[in-house]
C-alpha cells in the first residue's frame, strides 16, 4: 500500500512509536551520523546522500556483547539480554540487503544464534530510499538498487514537502494506520525519482565471469598489487555491513565470556594455536577478504556478499578502491568451463 507522510510530521509519528517500541534512527555524533535511540529532543539526519558510517548491523551484532556469566564457585549461566520490540527507521537500501543477507548465516536450519534471531524477530525496519547518488556507492552493480526492497518492512521515497511509504509487510503498516492513501500523482511522481536514482548509478565494474577469474588466479601477482598499500587496519571490514568475523574471549574480571567484532585483515585473526598462519601478510588477508564477497558467497547462497554501500572505499585511511581492485581483476586471465 502506498501512503503518504507530511515530513513537518515525522518527529510527532516517531515520538508516537515511542509509546510501544524503542526507536532508532540516524542521528549526527560529531562528524559522523550513527544509529542512535530517539530521544525528546533528538535530531534525525535523513537527508545525507549516504549511509551511517556504522552500519545497522550492530543492532543486530553488537560490537561487545556478553554470551555467558560466570559464577563465583565455577558455574556459568547465559548472560541476560532485555530485548525490547523496536523501530530502525530510515535505514539505506543497501544495509537492509545486507542484514538479510547475514541472517543466512545467523539463522539457520541446524545452527541458529539466538541472540541475532531475537533481535530479528523484535526488529521493523523501515527503509529510506536513496533518491541522491552516494559518490562512493555501486549498490545497483551488485544486485541491490536506490531503492530495493529486501529485508524492509516499510520504504520511504522523498518527494520533497513529503515522504512516499510503501508498506511491504503486515508489521510495516501498522505502524503507518493513519496516513491517508497517496494520490496516483503521487506514486507516479515516486517511481519516475526512483527510476532516475537508478539509471543515475554507474557500473563501477563487471560482474560477469568475476568470480571464476578470481578463482582462477589464486596465485596471480594481482593480489601482490591490489595489496600493496593497504595498511592492515581493517577499517573496511568494521564498516561493511555484511562482515561478521568475530571472536570469544574470557574477561575475567568480569568474570564474562564476550563475543567481540574481528577482523580477517588482522594478522592474528587466522594465526593458529601452533604458530602457523595461514595468512601471513596482507596479500593473502587481502585475497580471503575479496573472496569472501565475491567468490565463497557465491558458492554458498548465489549472492555476491556485498551490497555496494561504498563504507570500504569512503573510510579507507589510504584510498583504496575496491571498485578499481575488481575492474583490474576482470582484465585477469581464465578459461571458461563448459560444463556437461
Amino acid at each position: 500500500m502506498n501512503l503518504i507522510l507530511e515530513k513537518q510530521t515525522l518527529q510527532d509519528l516517531l515520538q508516537f512509536w515511542r509509546q510501544d517500541y524503542d526507536v532508532y534512527l540516524p542521528q549526527k555524533l560529531e562528524r559522523f551520523s550513527h544509529f542512535m535511540p530517539l530521544t525528546d529532543n533528538c535530531e534525525p539526519v535523513n537527508n545525507e546522500p549516504h549511509n551511517t558510517r556504522i552500519p545497522p548491523k550492530a543492532l543486530f551484532l553488537p560490537m561487545t556483547e556478553a554470551l555467558v556469566k560466570f559464577t563465583r564457585y565455577g558455574g556459568y549461566e547465559d548472560a541476560k539480554h532485555e530485548i525490547q520490540s523496536r523501530v530502525v527507521f530510515a535505514v539505506r537500501p543497501c544495509d537492509a540487503q545486507a542484514v538479510q543477507l547475514l541472517d543466512t548465516s545467523f539463522i539457520q536450519e541446524e545452527y541458529t544464534d539466538p541472540l541475532w534471531q531475537e533481535k530479528r524477530e523484535k526488529t521493523i525496519t523501515i527503509g529510506l530510499g536513496c533518491h541522491k547518488t552516494c559518490p562512493t556507492g555501486f549498490c545497483t552493480t551488485v544486485g541491490c538498487g536506490p531503492f530495493n526492497k529486501a529485508g524492509l518492512d516499510a520504504i520511504l521515497t522523498d518527494l520533497g514537502a513529503d515522504y512516499l511509504v510503501e508498506t511491504l509487510t503486515e508489521k510495516g503498516s501498522s505502524l503507518f494506520l493513519t496516513l491517508p492513501e497517496a494520490q496516483e500523482q503521487m506514486v507516479t511522481m515516486a517511481e519516475v525519482i526512483q527510476q532516475k536514482a537508478f539509471n543515475q548509478m554507474p557500473v563501477a565494474f563487471e560482474t560477469e565471469y568475476l568470480k571464476e577469474k578470481l578463482e582462477q588466479n589464486f596465485d596471480s601477482e594481482y593480489w601482490d598489487n591490489v595489496s600493496q598499500s593497504c595498511l592492515g587496519c581493517g577499517v573496511c571490514t568494521f564498516l561493511c555491513p555484511t562482515c561478521f568475523c568475530f571472536d570469544i574471549v574470557d574477561e575475567t574480571q568480569r568474570r564474562e565470556r564476550v563475543r567481540n567484532w574481528d577482523s580477517c585483515m588482522f594478522r592474528t585473526y587466522s594465526l593458529e594455536a601452533s604458530g602457523h598462519n595461514p595468512r601471513p601478510s596482507r596479500v593473502e588477508r587481502t585475497r580471503q577478504r575479496i573472496s569472501h564477497k565475491y567468490v565463497y558467497w557465491l558458492d554458498q547462497i548465489n549472492q555476491i556478499g556485498c551490497t555496494g554501500c561504498g563504507r570500504c572505499v569512503r573510510y579507507c585511511p589510504v584510498g583504496l578502491d575496491i571498485r578499481a581492485m575488481l575492474r583490474q581483476a576482470q582484465t585477469l586471465p581464465f578459461e571458461v568451463s563448459h560444463a556437461v
